[in-house]
């Protein structure tokens, strides 16, 4: 993945962006922090935080304006570009007060709380005259490129059903395990991978199935979460996320009319025929000789290995920039996360309370 992409001239000429974080916590300290350091692009301007130590850290290291609440930083700073990475049940308030005090948005997943709320957003985005950007980065990660890649390629025949797994056991004791919080494995795990459902279903949903639980984490929020979604074109995609299951399985299976594809997430196997090379095969409603089941054809397989990666000439917050400065086109937008809410959002109505 590219990252950082300051070499270019034009780049240089630009005026950088400043940046107010909201919270230094996993997000946004071991996420955004990290990706904007050193990127001479964005200039972190201002920061809040619950805990005093982390806003010292950043004083030390950046020499940024220090706040100790949200609020404070929208009246106190001028910085041009808000990144929201507080706790989830705060992403559409503080995005929503952003817009209002004149500033553009990158906010954490989850995007909203439900639909009404990420449209709410989006409005306030569009009356403010000022941009929303959802931090589903994971559109840019290699293996789900290479994924959608595959599936247009055709070389597995017509993909007719994708599994994604992504699975560990783990008993966590966090505020993401508290529903308060915007809390749960379904809110804050899976909508990487919900997003990814949706780009690989390549139509819109006609049916979903979903089920929660809550298994071995504290807290009363989910930490298993399967929920299955056929598209209106037929293909189907199973996703299962959890911290319950201490066995791994392939990260993603493939299913195609001429094949199958299996990987880790970093190698893809690829397993495949040719279907001129097969002759026609005509039904028979007699009895099969030998009480045999199947045809008795000898399918010439093909097999191969590649690394689950594709090429990626640009990341999320090179996106960010050249919306903001060049005035060129936001790669993900809030439109289309906010299809991620619904299907977050319909996941939780037809699941009971935990």
């Amino acid at each position: 993945m590219a990252t950082k992409s300051t070499s270019s001239a034009s780049a240089r000429k630009l005026r950088p962006i400043s940046v107010g974080v909201i919270g230094l916590g996993r997000a946004g300290w071991d996420i955004h922090v990290k990706r904007l350091r050193g990127d001479e692009r964005f200039r972190i301007a201002a920061v809040t935080d619950f805990q005093p130590d982390r806003l010292a850290e950043a004083r030390d290291e950046f020499g940024c304006e220090t706040f100790e609440s949200f609020e404070a930083l929208l009246k106190g700073s001028d910085c041009e570009l808000i990144v929201v990475a507080s706790q989830s049940v705060a992403h559409g308030p503080q995005t929503i007060a952003a817009f209002k005090a004149g500033h553009h948005v990158v906010t954490e997943k989850p995007m909203a709380m439900s639909v009404s709320e990420a449209t709410r957003m989006i409005k306030a985005g569009e009356a403010s005259g000022k941009k929303l950007f959802v931090h589903q980065n994971y559109r840019y990660h290699g293996d789900i490129r290479h994924i959608l890649e595959v599936i247009k390629s055709k070389v597995l025949g017509d993909v007719f059903e994708v599994r994604i797994r992504v699975l560990n056991f783990s008993r966590r004791n966090d505020w993401q395990t508290l529903q308060k919080y915007g809390g749960g494995c379904l809110n804050n795990t899976c909508p990487h991978f919900v997003d990814a459902a949706l780009l690989i279903l390549g139509s819109p949903v006609a049916r979903m199935f979903s089920d929660l639980k809550l298994t071995t984490d504290v807290g009363d929020a989910d930490d298993h979460v399967k929920i299955l979604l056929k598209g209106e074109n037929g293909r189907v995609v199973d996703l299962e996320v959890s911290t319950s299951c201490a066995f791994t399985e392939p990260k993603w299976t493939v299913l195609g009319t001429r094949g199958t594809l299996r990987s880790d997430g970093k190698t893809s196997e690829l397993k495949y025929f040719d279907p001129k090379k097969l002759k026609p095969l005509k039904v028979y409603e007699t009895p099969p000789q030998n009480r045999q089941y199947g045809s008795g054809e000898t399918i010439e397989w093909t097999e191969e290995t590649r690394p689950s990666v594709a090429e990626i000439p640009s990341d999320f917050y090179d996106n960010v920039f050249d919306v903001i400065r060049k005035n060129k086109k936001q790669e993900i937008s809030p439109e289309s996360v906010r299809e991620v809410i619904r299907v977050i959002e319909r996941a939780h109505r037809e699941n009971p309370p935990l």
